[in-house]
């Protein structure tokens, strides 16, 4: 009689079979890492924007631009109605100068979600935007 012939698979199939996934699995990984940082980055440059729109009706009612942030109504002195994190707390906004002739917004991120490649945002008074990385080099063209 004819040997039955065996079903199933093979070590090194089942081995083969895994290093596939695990190797569409780090692509993957990475590609979604990818996609987190740059809508962060998006929350800190629309924190930033938002923050610069405060600025100017504060100027328009100070005849000076805000020296900080987290104002409410009636708060001596005045500051800017914006928080000084952004809404999921990933970056920390600041007002780093401010007179009556300008301003220079900064947005860094938080401990927990350390951006290597945007570790500074700017946003000025004439709105250049800036980003530098963690090493202090330019990065704008990447992060903005």
């Amino acid at each position: 009689m004819a040997k039955a012939a065996a079903a199933g698979f093979t070590l090194i199939e089942l081995m083969i079979a895994l290093a596939i996934v695990a190797i569409t699995m780090s692509l993957a990984v990475a590609s979604y890492r990818g996609y987190m940082l740059r809508a962060h980055r998006a929350e800190a440059a629309h924190a930033l924007l938002a923050a610069a729109a405060e600025q100017e009706k504060f100027h328009l009612a100070h005849g000076r631009y805000g020296e900080r942030l987290d104002g409410v109504a009636g708060s001596e002195p005045p500051a800017l109605p914006v928080a000084s994190y952004t809404p999921h707390g990933r970056y920390r906004l600041a007002v780093e100068s401010a007179d009556a002739a300008g301003y220079l917004i900064v947005a860094r991120p938080a401990e927990s979600h350390a951006d290597p490649l945007c570790a500074r945002f700017s946003f000025d008074e004439s709105g250049r935007r800036e980003a530098r990385d963690r090493e202090g080099r330019d990065s704008t063209a990447r992060c903005w």
